[in-house]
């Protein structure tokens, strides 16, 4: 179809072409410059929730949510059935043990479990929101425009990060404000603030470091396959080798290091109050070695987006 020159807009400064026959603003007179990653962030999650696979994961979280909230409301009743009855503390104290109790290892065991779904979840998601911005230079577009490199950072590790809250963080919250509400007074949040505590450090913990490694392995890989490949060698294979060697070979405490799921979980303990049996007089070594992983991952996302030519 031929296009008349009527049909052309006349040209504006720092304008936008929506379509043929309209024109966005300067993005300079639209959004401030502090909110420049929101579009990053905006992108990288419409690219992901808009593919099955990410409605199959979240369809699989939610089943696990479903189970943990349907357990809650098996004991809400079974609490109120044996209620004043003489043989009825035995029974209720027994089911406590198998089943959700509201507890801090309850809410701690939720998000571990969830980390699984979210680990399949980032493996295929890591080249769409990173790896096919190197491959297929959308960096150099990025750069070219008002956008320094930590906003699309940000714009990133937020979307990411959002991704894995919706799975973690979001419906563990769910699960302590329906755990209180069952109960016969509103008590429970007042007297489980430590827990509160531990569910917000533990999800974004959670949320921010898997994001942040993420955004590392996908920066220097960039290919699917490779990426799946590496994130299995880190959630995968590391554990079951610094586990071995730990418990079979005689190997030093110092193996788990190695062990990023070991690392999130020691540090979920801390935060919901739980005596870990390792590194307890020596704390310091697991968050060290957390923030070793993280430097890693942030260094090799800044070595790769500096190389990016930038054409303005």
């Amino acid at each position: 179809m031929e296009i008349d020159e009527v049909d052309l807009l006349p040209p504006k400064m720092g304008a936008t072409v929506v379509d043929r026959w309209s024109i966005s603003s300067a993005p300079e007179e639209s959004r401030s410059p502090a909110l420049s990653w929101w579009p990053v962030a905006r992108v990288g999650l419409g690219l992901v929730t808009k593919r099955r696979i990410f409605k199959v994961f979240v369809g699989l979280g939610l089943i696990n949510f479903l189970f943990f909230s349907a357990m809650i409301y098996f004991l809400a009743g079974l609490a109120a059935q044996l209620k004043g009855q003489r043989f009825g503390e035995g029974p209720l104290a027994f089911a406590r043990n198998f089943i959700f109790t509201g507890t801090g290892e309850s809410f701690r065991d939720f998000i571990t479990s969830q980390n699984t779904v979210v680990m399949l979840l980032l493996a295929i998601s890591g080249a769409v929101l990173v790896g096919n911005d190197f491959r297929f230079r959308s960096l150099t577009f990025y750069f070219s425009k008002p956008l320094e490199r930590w906003q699309y950072f940000l714009g990133k590790l937020v979307a990411t990060s959002l991704l894995v809250s919706l799975l973690t963080l979001l419906p563990c919250l769910a699960l302590f404000i329906e755990y209180g509400l069952f109960g016969d007074t509103f008590d429970y949040f007042i007297e489980s603030r430590r827990i509160l505590f531990g569910i917000l450090a533990y999800g974004l913990l959670v949320s921010v470091g898997m994001s942040t490694l993420l955004l590392g392995v996908a920066a220097l890989l960039q290919r699917t396959i490779s990426i799946v490949m590496v994130w299995g060698l880190i959630f995968i294979f590391l554990p079951i080798v610094t586990e071995v060697i730990h418990e079979n070979a005689g190997g030093s405490d110092y193996w788990k290091l190695f062990d990023f799921w070991y690392l999130l979980q020691w540090c979920s303990n801390a935060f919901f109050g739980i005596e870990s049996s390792l590194f307890s007089t020596s704390p310091w070594l697991p968050v060290a070695a957390l923030a070793a992983w993280l430097g890693a991952a942030l260094w090799a996302f800044w070595h790769k987006t500096r190389a990016v030519e930038v054409v303005s």
